[in-house]
């Protein structure tokens, strides 16, 4: 789970800083939702007590996924 949660993370932050570019702000709410997705695989073997790098890593980039994306998204207006 821990991997999946990292390699998704990434894909969300790749999503997230395409989604800076002006008039391409719709993307963020892919962002978000993968960063969410991330999130949950993330905090299960956190939650299991089974602490893999990947998984600390998949959990903390998904939190910052999570908060650009929505940053962006509060910015822009949600569209833009």
């Amino acid at each position: 789970m821990g991997v999946a949660s990292l390699i998704i993370s990434i894909v969300a932050l790749v999503v997230a800083i395409i989604g800076l570019v002006p008039f391409l702000g719709i993307l963020n709410w892919i962002a978000v939702v993968l960063g969410g997705l991330a999130f949950a695989l993330g905090i299960i073997p956190l939650a299991q007590n089974r602490r893999s790098g990947a998984g600390i890593a998949g959990f903390v980039l998904s939190i910052l996924v999570l908060v650009l994306a929505i940053l962006r998204l509060i910015w822009g207006g949600g569209i833009l």
